[in-house]
């Protein structure tokens, strides 16, 4: 699946069981009703949308075979018309520059042995040589202000990638808190500032030149380095949900409020439903995996994005 709740885009596909539908769906905040995707393959999934939501670009969930080795089928889409596709990567992320004519992805070929990110334009499929560092951007969030990739810097503690799509020109931010490794990093909805979780079990809270306005340590719960974050839509909240912990192996979601980095509450599973937890959702809820609409404080199911 794939949410923005800044755009208000939600894209479901057949990964999600609560949904009917036999392939990629475009989900109608508003209504509920479900839409096919147009262009869409019946196994694709949405790597990331273009800034005005217009441009798609879409991955097979599953490995296709190309030439003798298992490839990930690559689509660029415009207001539903396809404008390249490829299949000569094995693709793992892709990010929209700001004007949607290009996007940084990560795919190794046989001929590109670093694994290094490159650009590649969406309409002819030409692509640049390898940017200079390696990096993986699923950890890490577009700047709602200029369109650029914040990524964590799997080279350095307490650093940041900031990552230009268009050219590969990459800018090094230290954060000022002892963070570890940073592993997943978000934008605070205004863009105003960052939060980042680190592999020493914090997660902290910065503005965007690094500076530390808070740090919070949850090593006591358990926090590993694939830890998620989410927010509500007025952004007062953070969602830190934790797969396992020390209290239950069914894992624990931690409630802690954005402004002071506090532990508000904790919601401690000892059984599923409702799934794990997937995505941000609108007002004060969050999505599943299995398509649950869920209170953001207290856990307990409210809908599913298939009740309509």
């Amino acid at each position: 699946m794939y949410v923005d709740v800044r755009r208000r885009l939600v894209f479901l596909d057949r990964s999600v069981v609560a949904t009917s539908a036999a392939s990629l769906v475009r989900y109608d905040v508003a209504t509920g009703e479900l839409a096919p995707v147009k262009g869409a393959a019946t196994d694709d999934v949405v790597a990331h949308a273009t800034s005005d939501g217009l441009g798609l670009a879409l991955k097979s969930a599953q490995w296709v075979m190309a030439r003798g080795k298992n490839r990930v089928r690559l689509t660029f889409l415009r207001d539903g018309v396809r404008t390249y596709q490829t299949d000569k990567f094995m693709l793992f992320w892709v990010r929209f520059d700001p004007t949607g004519t290009c996007a940084l992805i990560s795919g190794n070929a046989s001929r590109r042995p670093s694994g290094r990110p490159f650009v590649i334009d969406v309409k002819t499929g030409e692509v640049s040589g390898p940017i200079s560092r390696h990096f993986d951007a699923r950890g890490g969030d577009i700047d709602p202000r200029d369109g650029k990739l914040w990524a964590p810097d799997g080279r350095s503690e307490d650093a940041l990638l900031s990552v230009d799509c268009h050219t590969g020109e990459i800018k090094k931010i230290r954060i000022n808190a002892t963070t570890g490794r940073v592993m997943r990093v978000r934008f605070s909805h205004d863009g105003n500032s960052l939060f980042a979780t680190g592999s020493n079990g914090t997660v902290t809270r910065c503005d965007r030149d690094g500076a530390a306005i808070w740090s919070t340590s949850l090593a006591e719960y358990g926090l590993n380095a694939l830890t998620d974050l989410l927010l509500n839509e007025s952004g007062s909240h953070l969602c830190v949900p934790l797969a396992s912990s020390k209290r239950s192996r069914w894992g624990e979601d931690i409630i802690m409020s954005a402004d002071k980095g506090q532990v508000e509450k904790t919601i401690v599973r000892h059984q599923g439903p409702p799934a794990r937890l997937a995505a941000d959702w609108f007002g004060d809820h969050l999505l599943t995996y299995s398509g649950e609409i869920i209170d953001f404080f207290d856990g307990k199911v409210v809908g599913n994005v298939n009740s309509k």
